[in-house]
Order: structure tokens, then sequence, then C-alpha cells
């Protein structure tokens, strides 16, 4: 009903406006107890799915499924415990800047086809205090909360370490896990702080915070999916160089041949595509096989990219993925999407005899 009704339906809104509404919708529904009981009856078959075989530990952070919400979806983490109750593992809050941030002009946030987006958002965000003032209701939930680590647009390339390290201090106590997002194609010249010497930076800035706090928790570096091979690589030697927990890849797409599939009047307009669109799932799961490749499974690896149903998750999963996030999918595929997800998943693990989703990371990264 969803994709026949609810979703022709949300296409006529303005995208960003719908998304700002449902996150709200389930914040509410967070209020008290028997809401989010009711918010079940949206899960897949109105309950949340769980099954012991998808259990995934990501760097010691144990993940009851190894669907999550990547960055993106909850900018201000107001929905975290909705979403869990959903059927997701996890959260990926932000990403959270230091300052707040009003974004580019809008509007900013289209559908180009079903379950397809392009987003030009550039880190809209109320700073970092309004989300550590807002992820204080999840405190003792045992909820896996990840914040994803960005930079104000005014802040120069010399000062992200420091801008970096500033919103982890800050969200420390909140999160299970950092990402450090320099792979937004919203932000001018943001892709060029994944070049290994400013990453470096970054990383070693964001390690001194957490060392100074009580100890390091697992840090990811979020990649796009332009980079090339080489420059993949660079990312992966100071993941290795800095003991980091792994890679997410990837972020949304620029490349201009995907955009004007869904029309020539997008092919140049700025902003990354997203979702449901196959050249850019094979781009990212591309990626996600090559880190696997060439770590040899050493390092973790989140899947982000086209994932809308638990066949394109077992597709990032094979190629080496240990957990997979989904932001647009949620937008295309409605509520049920986790659970369903999950649910096909262990279909397939029962079908060709496999007993935990562990054997089936990296079985078709070659």
């Amino acid at each position: 009903m969803y994709k026949e009704i609810v979703s022709p339906l949300l296409g006529k809104l303005d995208s960003e406006n719908w998304h700002a509404r449902a996150r709200e919708a389930l914040h509410l529904a967070e209020a008290t107890p028997f809401t989010l009981k009711m918010l079940e009856q949206f899960a897949d078959c109105h309950y949340r799915f769980t099954d012991e075989r998808l259990h995934v530990v990501l760097c010691g952070i144990e993940f009851d499924n190894p669907v999550m919400v990547g960055a993106g979806w909850d900018k201000l983490g107001r929905a975290v415990k909705a979403l869990y109750t959903l059927g997701f593992a996890s959260v990926e809050v932000g990403s959270v800047l230091a300052y707040p941030q009003a974004g580019n002009p809008k509007p900013r946030q289209f559908m180009l086809g079903p379950g397809v987006a392009l987003n030009r958002l550039g880190f809209n965000t109320p700073g970092m205090e309004v989300v550590a003032h807002n992820l204080e209701r999840y405190k003792g939930s045992g909820i896996p909360i990840g914040i994803s680590l960005g930079k104000n647009k005014a802040v120069d390339a010399k000062d992200a370490p420091a801008a970096h390290a500033l919103v982890t201090r800050r969200l420390y106590t909140d999160a299970a896990y950092f990402a450090i997002n320099v792979s937004s194609p919203n932000t001018p010249g943001l892709r060029e702080l994944q070049e290994k010497a400013p990453l470096t930076e970054i990383v070693q800035a964001v390690n001194v915070a957490m060392d100074e706090l009580g100890g390091r928790k697992p840090l990811f570096v979020k990649i796009d999916p332009e980079l090339t091979d080489e420059a993949v690589d660079g990312v992966i030697q100071v993941v290795l160089d800095n003991h980091l927990a792994g890679i997410i890849a990837t972020n949304s797409t620029i490349n201009q041949n995907i955009k004007a599939k869904y029309g020539e009047k997008w092919r140049n307009e700025a902003g990354g595509l997203s979702g449901d669109d196959a050249d850019f799932r094979r781009l990212t799961t591309a990626k996600v096989a090559h880190i696997y490749r060439e770590t040899r499974g050493s390092i973790d690896i989140i899947g982000v990219g086209g994932v809308k149903d638990a066949q394109t998750a077992l597709e990032k999963i094979k190629a080496g993925a240990k957990a997979i996030q989904v932001v647009t999918g949620i937008r295309g595929e409605g509520t049920t999407l986790p659970g369903r997800i999950n649910r096909g998943i262990v279909d397939y693990m029962e079908k060709v005899g496999v007993k935990t989703i562990g054997e089936l990371v990296g079985a078709d990264a070659g």
C-alpha cells in the first residue's frame, strides 16, 4: 500500500518538508510507551523482527542486526528510539557541526523518481549544542548511536581538525561510534579533505580528543563514490596507520550521466544523487568490494547506496560490508523496510545453509 498509494502522494509534496514532518511524527511517537507500541504497527509484520543469526559486532559494538539508518535521515537526533522500534539496529545522527548552519538555499531536495533523490542540503544543522540536548533522552537506552562529524562551511581547511575535534568532545558521551564525513558533495572543497594529509590531521585530532575524554571509540571515515581506487587506497592507509575502525562506503554521487537518466535538466544540477538507481548501487558496491579485497577483511566496512530490500543489502554484505545503512530507501520503501530486509536475509541464510551472517561477508568480493 505504501508504494502504491502513500509514496505517490508524498511525491507531490516538497521533499524536505515531508522529511521534516516524518521525522517529527516519529519523535512524537516516542512520547510514551503506548505510542511506541502503536508505532510497531507500522513495522514489518507489526513487530520488531529479531533473530540471533543476524547479530553483528563492529569494532566491539554489538548490533542485533546489520541494518542501520545512515547519516542524513535524522540530522537532529530526535527520532532514534522510534527508528529503532521500526527495526533498525542503529541510527547515525548528523552530520553534526559545531555551530548552527542554514545550509544551501531552498528548494534543495528533490525526488527524481521512485526512491531516487537529489539533495544539496549543505550540512543544515542547529549545531552540536541542540543535538546534544536532543540526545539526552536516549541515554541508557542501549541503542548504539553513531555521530557523523562535519565542519561548518566557513571553517578553513586548515582548521578542519579542530572543528571535528570540538564536536567529538561535545558528543563523546552520546556516541557508540563516530564517522568523519568529508565526502558530502554539497560543501565547497570538503571532498578534498579525503586526501591523505588533511584526512590524517582530522583523524589524529579526533583521536586526541577521545583520548582526553577517557579512550577511543570506533572511528570510521565516510568516502565518496567518485574516488579512484588509488585515492581509496590512500584512505585505507590512513585507517590502518591510525588504527581506525573502518570505512563507510559511500556518500551520494555527483555523476552527471546518472543524474541525466532522470531528465537532461538534472545533469548539471548541483547536489548528490542517492537511492534506488542501479548504476549508483553498482558504483557503491564496487567500492565496498575494493576495500574488502585490499584489506582482506581486516577493517570493518559499512555499505551504503541503493539498498532497498534484502537482495540489495546482501549485495553489499557479500561484497564485504559487515553492516549496511539506509537513508533514501526509507522514503522509497516505507517503515517496513528494516524488518523486510532482515527477514529476507534470514530466509536467504536458511536457503543456502548459512548459520551466521558473518559467513556471508565478502563472499562475492573476489
